[in-house]
């Protein structure tokens, strides 16, 4: 009995596992009458044709983007090839770069002696035209030296770089105060050429005379009494000789003044000053008239307290007489 029960197990197991079972058989026809050939096909084979098939046509669509990054990427390397090839050439200029840059410290140290020369000069002309007032030359020289590397063939590219990285932001720093300074410099003299128009500094006379009498105390041509203070210059010339204007200003006064006959009197802007003529013999100008260095204001006479044809000329820096000839060229 047992042994019969288990042939029927075996018997179902069998029949279950044939139901499972999907084999195929291939059958193969001639085109012509003939035997009839077949190929039994497990159905193993079959998963497997099928899944290497799926995995062929899985890698055949994936190849064209494949073939699509592999030239992205050899143009992406190329590129590099190209700018690590220009990186190259551009590092071999460190060092006639750095030359450069020590050439350039030393070019910056003469442009600054240059403006220092220019600072003294400036002071030189602003002392003359204020009366010989002391001013300062507003700093002395600083030369300008870069920081000092000994750099050898052994020293890398990347180290050369950085001291010409250096160099570079230490000549960036100066060449700012050398502008600054430059440009205060050119500030102050656009002032000063400004200032100067305004400045007695030309002859009062077309022609040159001869000065008869001088700034200062002196014996009264007319009368002869000693110690009388004489506020300007007397300058001898002929009589109708031009006089001319010896800096820009307006007219405040055009007539006969007292013993200075007839006189003419300039302002010359906001800066104090302000110069006078007297004795002429015909005025040519009036107040309110604006007048330019050099032009021509009267003529020379012997109007007024004189005892012959002259120019008498005074120089008044804020209200307060001073010495003509210091304006004069």
């Amino acid at each position: 009995m047992q042994r019969v029960k288990k042939n029927k197990r075996l018997r179902l197991l069998s029949s279950r596992r044939r139901k499972w079972r999907k084999d195929f058989t291939l059958m193969m026809l001639p085109n012509k009458p003939g035997k009839v050939r077949s190929v039994y096909l497990p159905f193993a084979l079959i998963i497997a044709f099928v899944c290497l098939m799926v995995a062929n046509l899985y890698f055949l669509l994936r190849y064209p983007l494949r073939i699509h990054q592999i030239i992205t990427l050899e143009q992406q390397i190329a590129l590099c090839r190209q700018t690590i090839t220009n990186q190259e050439k551009e590092l071999k200029r460190i060092n006639p770069a750095i030359t450069s840059t020590q050439e350039l410290g030393e070019l910056i140290n003469l442009h600054n002696k240059i403006a220092l020369e220019f600072e003294g000069k400036y002071s030189e002309l602003k002392t003359k035209t204020t009366s010989r007032t002391k001013v300062s030359r507003g700093g002395s020289y600083r030369p300008f030296q870069l920081p000092q590397y000994k750099l050898s063939s052994a020293d890398s590219e990347m180290t050369k770089l950085n001291v010409l990285n250096s160099n570079l932001e230490f000549i960036g720093e100066e060449l700012d105060k050398t502008n600054k300074q430059l440009q205060d410099l050119y500030t102050r003299y656009a002032a000063y050429d400004r200032e100067l128009d305004y400045t007695p500094t030309i002859y009062p006379l077309v022609t040159k005379g001869y000065i008869t009498s001088y700034f200062g105390y002196r014996r009264d041509p007319v009368t002869g009494r000693l110690g009388v203070y004489h506020e300007g210059l007397d300058i001898a010339a002929r009589k109708g000789t031009p006089v001319r204007a010896t800096a820009d200003g307006t007219v405040t006064m055009a007539r006969s003044y007292g013993t200075y006959g007839l006189f003419v009197e300039i302002q010359h802007g906001s800066y104090g000053y302000k110069t006078r003529y007297a004795h002429n013999s015909k005025i040519l100008v009036k107040v309110g008239q604006k007048v330019k260095k050099g032009d021509i204001i009267a003529y020379v006479g012997s109007t007024g307290k004189s005892t012959g044809p002259h120019l008498h000329y005074e120089v008044l820096v804020n209200g307060k007489p001073v010495n003509p000839q210091n304006y004069l060229p």
